[in-house]
Parts: structure tokens; sequence; C-alpha cells
């Protein structure tokens, strides 16, 4: 009877996670851009200071939406959404022309792809996805009805990265490149001396059949410090 139950228990469990596995997400966020205004007026001419301090002042938020099947995804802004809100914050339009692109994530080869084009150029940056070096902790939370654990890392600049994952959503994404914590990331914060980033997730659709989601192809396959090299020597011998 023990050897029936116990191949009964694993027929009906190795059935979900086969069913599990075929599914896939839609997961909507909203982020928002926290700028400490003396430490990045400098970034911008002073003839447009007063007009970043005016943005900033109004608030910067932007939506965007993952998609995920487990294997690839993409993160994009939310279109029908942001075209909804105010047009007249010049820092959401300059954020929504620079990720008019989406970013796309390989799990199986652990890459994200995306497509840059800057004046004439296309760009397509193919590269590892960042080793956020994340440290689990035991803080634990409820975000949109999901228990989620609290989970530190940091960039490759050394800033810091707090997010929010959910063991219950086993999809190891997240929002932008952040994945690869053992659930999907609800909430996030990007810190840096300039600026935070906090996606906190609005709504998650749970599909039963997987989206198809494709690679981009167009562009000039390099890295992303590799495509920055080049703009800055373009930059310099155009100077």
């Amino acid at each position: 009877m023990r050897n029936i139950l116990t191949g009964l228990t694993f027929f009906f469990v190795s059935h979900l996670f086969a069913q599990s596995d075929k599914e896939s997400i839609r997961a909507t966020y909203q982020a928002a851009f926290i700028f400490d205004y003396e430490q990045s007026k400098d970034l911008f001419p002073k003839d447009l200071q007063p007009v970043f301090k005016a943005s900033i002042d109004q608030g910067v938020f932007v939506d965007f939406i993952l998609e995920s099947n487990g294997i690839l995804s993409s993160f994009k802004p939310d279109i029908k959404l942001n075209n909804a809100q105010d047009h007249s914050n010049s820092i959401v339009q300059e954020i929504l022309a620079s990720e008019n692109n989406p970013l796309y994530k390989d799990f199986m080869k652990n890459e994200y792809y995306k497509q840059f084009d800057i004046n004439v150029k296309t760009f397509l940056v193919k590269d590892n996805l960042p080793d956020y070096q994340w440290k689990l902790t035991k803080e634990k939370i409820m975000i949109n009805g999901y228990h989620v654990v609290k989970a530190i890392g940091e960039d490759a600049d050394g800033n810091e990265v707090l997010a929010w994952y959910s063991p219950e959503v086993r999809f190891k994404d997240g929002p932008h490149t952040l994945a690869n914590l053992p659930g999907l990331i609800l909430k996030a914060e990007m810190i840096t001396p300039y600026f935070k980033v906090i996606f906190t997730i609005n709504q998650l659709e749970i599909l039963k059949n997987p989206l198809p989601i494709h690679l981009p192809t167009k562009g000039k396959i390099t890295s992303f410090d590799d495509m920055r090299k080049e703009l800055n020597t373009i930059n310099t011998y155009s100077e």
C-alpha cells in the first residue's frame, strides 16, 4: 500500500510540475525614479537643470510589462498605460525613448539581449545576465497577496540592489536585468549615487499556455561595454 501511495504521489506531483513548466506569466510593474537633485543636476547643462528639477518634482513614474515563458522573457514599457500619462514630464519621455526596445532574457544561456538604435547605427547588446551576488535573508513580508522573501545584492559598480521574491511563483525572473532568485521578483530597489529606482508589481497573470517570445536579431552584436567604448570613440572624433 505504501508503494502504491508513493507512486500516486509521485505521479500527481510530477504532473503538476509538468503543467507549471508550460505556464507563462505576464506581470506589470510601476517603476518610480527618485532622483537626488544636488547629486545629479550636473549631468545636465545648466539651461536644462530647471526643466530637470520640475520633472523630478512632478514625480517620475514609468509602467513596464514583463512576459516570461520560463525560458525566454521580455521586459518593455507598457505603451498603453504610459501614453495615457502626462507627456509634459521630459524625464519620463527620455526614459521611454531609451527603453523603446524590449530587454530580453535567455535563461538557457543566462544571457540578455537589447537593441539600441543610436543615430544611424543599430547595436544588439548580447551579454551575460549580471551576477548580483544575491544574499538571501529571512525577512518576509506580503506583496499583492504573495509571500515574499528579501534578498540583498549589488551590481558591477558596487551599487546596492534589494529584491523581494516569491517562491510561490516559480519563475526566476524579475524587472530589468534582475533575475536568478528562487522565485519571481515582485519588488526591487536599484540604488545609485544619483537616483534610486523602485519597481513594484501591480498585476500578475498566470497564463496556462506558453507565450511565444522571439529574441531580436537586428544590429551589430556587441557587449554593453564595447558599445559604450565605440560610442565614446565616435564622439571623440566628432568633436
